[in-house]
């Protein structure tokens, strides 16, 4: 059985980083009589972390000597994860790259030990909006962004990633995120999605696959974009979700991070070579009240965007330095590269 520990935090990332001198400090693992070493790991309802949950709910793990415990998560937002991880309460967790960044450069003492893959988001508008503003589906993707001018559209809070890369969309279709649409920020980018599109308080959503999808479901709404199916050419390259740790924790568990990775390594195999049986796993533990039609539309989007080999190389941090540092009020470029990226998520342990 796995057991669950609840953190419930729901704290921005800058104010995150302040608990660094106050938190509980990793330290090296030990084995138990069998072998096998406990990691805690964040866990949430988002396909964005599905590989963290597979690690905690499949049975794999166990073939690399590992027990992933699951950390609970008040929300599926990254800076809740990174308030985890800052106060002790997890060993590892996984969150968006654009916040593990942010709070590096705030002053985190922590690193990528693996990247995920894509964001795995979608852009889902409701049926009532797309006949208001005259919304062709079947337009280049770049069209179809276009014609959110004058939307209300559900987002992540300012600085999340799911804020940050929606800006860069809108951009690139020449949209000002500030002037042409009106972000409204989503407390809650799971169930309270689907709910915000077919009451009208939303036209449109920018969250995880899987929440607007239920509207779509249900025949109230559609899904216009979805990156991990390439249709947000302005996010190429982008690698979203990563797996990080405080670098004392790697320092001191060298040989557990190494397999840490390659559980990940299985974990990721088997959405490609394996996606049913994977999102069988998902769908009886951590989705078990979604809807199976719901889940079924979400997994086979999500699918698409996790990433063979787990890495984080360094022409992905400059395609994330590309795509953000225009939008950023840091200065992505001057970051040091070895220092926030781990050798092992460089392919280098």
């Amino acid at each position: 059985m796995h057991r669950r520990r609840w953190a419930l935090l729901a704290i921005p990332a800058a104010l995150a980083v302040a608990l660094t001198a106050c938190g509980s400090q990793p330290g090296q693992l030990d084995s138990d009589e069998d072998g096998i070493t406990t990691v805690r790991i964040t866990s949430t309802q988002s396909l964005n972390t599905a590989l963290p949950a597979l690690l905690v709910e499949g049975d794999f793990a166990k073939q690399f000597g590992l027990d992933f415990e699951r950390v609970d998560i008040a929300g599926s937002g990254s800076s809740n994860q990174m308030a985890a991880i800052l106060s002790g309460d997890a060993d590892i967790a996984g969150a968006g790259s654009n916040t593990v960044v942010d709070a590096y450069l705030g002053g985190a003492d922590i690193q990528i030990i693996a990247g995920d893959g894509d964001l795995i988001q979608s852009l889902v508008v409701s049926n009532n909006a797309i006949e208001r503003f005259g919304v062709d589906v079947d337009a280049d993707p770049r069209d179809r962004v276009r014609a959110l001018r004058g939307m209300k559209i559900g987002a992540g809070p300012t600085g999340s990633a799911g804020n940050s890369s929606l800006r860069v969309v809108l951009n690139d279709a020449g949209l000002d995120p500030d002037r042409d649409v009106t972000l409204v920020p989503l407390a809650d980018t799971g169930s309270a999605v689907a709910a915000g599109l077919e009451g009208g308080t939303f036209d449109a959503t920018w969250s995880p696959v899987g929440s607007g999808e239920v509207a779509v479901a249900r025949g109230n709404a559609a899904t216009l974009i979805s990156v991990p199916a390439g249709e947000a050419p302005a996010l190429d390259g982008y690698v979203c979700n990563v797996i990080f740790a405080p670098t004392r924790f790697i320092e001191q568990n060298p040989e557990v991070v190494d397999r840490i990775r390659e559980a990940l390594a299985e974990a990721t195999r088997m959405t490609k070579e394996e996606p049913e049986a994977a999102g069988r796993i998902l769908k009886n533990s951590i989705y078990s009240g979604m809807d199976q039609s719901v889940f079924d539309l979400a997994w086979s989007e999500a699918v698409q965007g996790y990433h063979v080999g787990n890495q984080f190389t360094p022409e992905d941090w400059n395609s994330f330095v590309d795509i953000f540092d225009d939008y950023s009020e840091h200065e992505y470029a001057a970051v040091d590269y070895e220092d926030l990226v781990n050798p092992v998520a460089r392919g280098q342990s």
